[in-house]
């Protein structure tokens, strides 16, 4: 009898792997759990535990039915679990509509782009230039990736989700290329205010050296007038 039960759970397990599958329909993503029982006699409890992507939070469950939740501190993620009765050889099919949440939102990819413009526009007539100008080209190479690979439908759920998160990869990279840049900005930004100081130092001493002369000049012409009425 216990080996009977042990084999209903082993080959739940093997459903779990075999019909761990999606459909994506109107941004939501459908998982499919089937358990059976294998036993041509009696019935079992069947428990039924299966792993959410990484990326699910609560909050992204839609629809899970009479299951419950919780988190897995090793794993690192939310599973899914329940229990149930089940006649001889019955099969069990459970499902759980989750949110898609293997998108990188297009405003994100905008304000990135509009970031890295700002960035790499300062660069313009400085040493560094050329270097900018090839971060700046990976950072919209590394966008324009991500929006392409977007816009392509995929059927399997399994590649959409590495998609996902190859486009993830994509963005960070993109992000650091941006920080890179702001690293030499600060380098720049220092020469930058130093000749601006120079700028405003000298030119106030050119400002009070007219304005000496100036008073130079009127002191002399108010002595002349002054020695000319004592004559």
């Amino acid at each position: 009898m216990y080996k009977l039960k042990r084999l209903s759970i082993v080959l739940c397990g093997i459903f779990f792997l075999m019909f761990f599958c999606f459909s994506v329909i109107y941004a939501s993503i459908t998982l499919r759990v089937i358990a059976v029982n294998p036993s041509e006699e009696i019935n079992q409890s069947v428990p039924i535990k299966v792993y959410l992507p990484l990326e699910v939070k609560p909050e992204d469950i839609i629809y899970k039915g009479d299951l419950e939740i919780a988190y897995d501190t090793q794993q690192g993620s939310y599973y899914m679990f329940g229990e149930y009765d089940l006649k001889p050889q019955e099969v069990l099919e459970k499902e759980v509509e989750l949110k898609d949440v293997w998108m990188i939102e297009d405003t994100q990819i905008i304000a990135l782009r509009k970031e890295a413009k700002e960035t790499f526009s300062v660069f313009e007539k400085t040493i560094y230039a050329d270097k900018a100008a090839t971060l700046a080209k990976n950072v919209e190479k590394k966008l324009k990736e991500i929006e392409d690979m977007q816009k392509v439908s995929v059927v399997n759920p399994a590649q959409h989700i590495s998609d996902y998160r190859y486009c993830l990869t994509l963005l960070n990279s993109a992000k650091s290329d941006i920080v890179v840049a702001k690293t030499l900005l600060a380098e720049i930004e220092p020469k930058g205010a130093a000749k601006l100081t120079w700028k405003i130092i000298i030119f106030i001493i050119v400002f009070l050296g007219i304005l000496g002369i100036g008073f130079y000049v009127i002191w002399q012409r108010q002595a002349k007038l002054e020695t000319e009425q004592k004559a």
